[in-house]
């Protein structure tokens, strides 16, 4: 099967290499900073291990993503070269323009809590934690039928970093969040604010002190493409 469009054209060319399937969500995980093949694969779940390897190793061979050494020695990491890092306002402008026209476009089925859930933990200030540990437990409702078994997850919010727990981490339970997936998924892409959601019932429990301050933290009380950026700058 030709897997080419046959063509000169600079879009085709370009096209051939990053507008296959799975693609640009790959190169969304790389410049959001994940950088192991399992971080890479937990933002993109769908996609199978064997067609994520072809999809890296195609990135790689056309000199968009190189594989370095990690810093603990232990295996290696991808890193976006010059040129991938020069397709990062070429994505970042498809995500302003998902934003912009494709809201209408969101089905019940595409509301998958553990994209919710990966995406908070990018978009967490470290900075602003306490200086220990807060275990936050998400109830979901509205989630879909085939992701029923994620619909209690966690997030672990340390400054050192913050993990996705999709089982009981074993740790005591600080607050508890209960919400529609559509709902809190309406906030993180900033079609609802914060404080107009909040304002209907708010709907974390536990210590009023933490529960205050997990919005900052979470940076759910900011607007993607107003207050945040689609996409992050280059580190």
């Amino acid at each position: 099967m030709r897997t080419g469009y046959g063509q000169f054209c600079p879009v085709a060319k370009a096209s051939e290499v990053v507008a296959t399937r799975w693609t640009p969500l790959v190169l969304r995980e790389l410049m959001s900073g994940s950088h192991s093949f399992n971080d890479i694969h937990r933002g993109v779940p769908l996609i199978s291990r064997a067609l994520l390897v072809t999809r890296l190793r195609d990135l790689e061979t056309h000199g968009i993503i190189e594989r370095r050494r990690r810093m603990d020695g232990l295996g290696r990491a991808y890193w976006l070269t010059p040129a991938g890092e020069a397709l990062r306002p070429i994505v970042g402008a498809l995500a302003q323009w998902g934003l912009t026209h494709a809201r209408d476009w969101l089905t019940p089925t595409d509301l998958d809590p553990t994209i919710l859930m990966w995406g908070l933990r990018k978009r967490a200030d470290v900075r602003a934690m306490p200086d220990h540990r807060v275990v936050v437990r998400f109830e979901f409702s509205g989630v879909p039928a085939n992701r029923t078994k994620f619909r209690i997850l966690c997030l672990i919010l340390e400054r050192s970093g913050v993990d996705v727990c999709l089982k009981d981490p074993g740790f005591v339970v600080d607050l508890i969040f209960r919400s529609d997936v559509r709902d809190l998924v309406a906030v993180y892409l900033g079609y609802v604010e914060w404080r107009d959601f909040a304002r209907k019932r708010l709907p974390i429990e536990g210590d009023p002190r933490l529960a205050m301050q997990l919005p900052r933290w979470l940076r759910l009380d900011k607007v993607v493409g107003r207050d945040l950026p689609v996409l992050p700058s280059a580190a």
